[in-house]
């Protein structure tokens, strides 16, 4: 493995320890424990506080997060500046930690809109998928793999999964911001009822992202059987599908939990935790079914002198 490749290893845990601790800010209403940016209480050195100190460890993370990406943005152009496959994912992935980082401000400068926390996790997702597109990129210019041996219909299914499971984490981020956690009371039914009959937005918005939650559920159900046939051509798909719904299953018990504990924070961060982990690997397995790190092109003259100068 080369130095390169270790970086964006690091670089993707690192975005992803990043949401699951945005996801701890949420739980633990300590989106203000910082009511200034990019000072902490008018300091660079923040009060001995517990909501304090949580936000001001996701600001901290934040901030590794945006020096290694530009150190793999470097990395990129000192190697690999013509393999655009890894060059133009690695500067997008620095323009959205960029934008990722105004959007924080704002967030904070504007006291938490439910809008602006959504499109902020929204970001987040988008650079950690180019970010493990990159990653698989560089590690197909010493293993280039064959396309896996699944269907259409599977390749169609992976691709409503991971449409569905976005929308989904992003409901679920308006649901939290805009304090529409409990507005269903009960689970499975939303105040007693299957379909609920009265009620404002805050009713309305909770119920349809349990019903988003439904038909990913049910698309993963298709998913993962699929998969299960196609198990002997394409194990690691086959694989991936399956613990795509073996994640949900777990995650609908903490959403659940959620109701069940009215918002405890140790519940509300394991399911933006786990939602995280089902984006990874449903990103994953569309990367891999649809080949989405060859879609620019990764061969070029200089690719293999390149790829035997990298460190290792």
């Amino acid at each position: 493995m080369t130095a390169f490749q270790r970086l964006c290893l690091l670089a993707c845990a690192v975005i992803f320890g990043l949401i699951v601790l945005g996801g701890v800010v949420r739980a633990t209403d300590s989106g203000l424990g910082c009511p200034d940016w990019p000072r902490c209480h008018g300091s660079l050195i923040p009060k001995w506080e517990k909501h304090t100190l949580i936000e001001y460890s996701h600001r901290l993370t934040a901030s590794v997060a945006g020096v290694l990406v530009l150190a793999v943005l470097i990395g990129a152009w000192r190697s690999y500046r013509r393999v655009p496959a890894i060059l133009y994912p690695a500067a997008l992935a620095f323009v959205l930690i960029i934008f990722q980082a105004w959007l924080g401000r704002e967030t904070v400068v504007r006291e938490l809109p439910e809008e602006i926390v959504t499109l902020h996790l929204a970001i987040a997702l988008t650079t950690f998928s180019v970010l493990v597109t990159l990653t698989a990129a560089t590690f197909a210019l010493e293993h280039p793999a064959p396309r896996p041996a699944v269907g259409p219909g599977f390749g169609r299914l992976a691709v409503l999964a991971v449409a569905t499971a976005f929308l989904l984490a992003l409901l679920g981020a308006y649901v939290a911001g805009a304090g529409y956690g409990l507005a269903c009371g009960g689970w499975p039914l939303c105040n007693g009822e299957a379909l609920p009959s009265a009620g404002g937005a805050s009713v309305q918005i909770a119920y349809h992202h349990r019903t988003v939650a439904l038909l990913l559920g049910i698309v993963l159900v298709g998913l993962a059987w699929l998969g299960w046939r196609a198990r002997a051509k394409a194990p690691l798909e086959a694989t991936l599908a399956g613990a795509a719904l073996a994640l949900f299953l777990v995650q609908s018990l903490v959403g659940a939990a959620n109701v069940w504990t009215r918002l405890a924070a140790e519940a509300s961060a394991a399911h933006l935790a786990l939602a995280t982990l089902l984006w990874l690997v449903l990103a994953y397995l569309n990367i891999r079914v649809h080949r989405l790190h060859l879609l620019l092109p990764l061969s070029s003259h200089e690719a293999p002198a390149r790829l035997a100068r990298a460190p290792h």
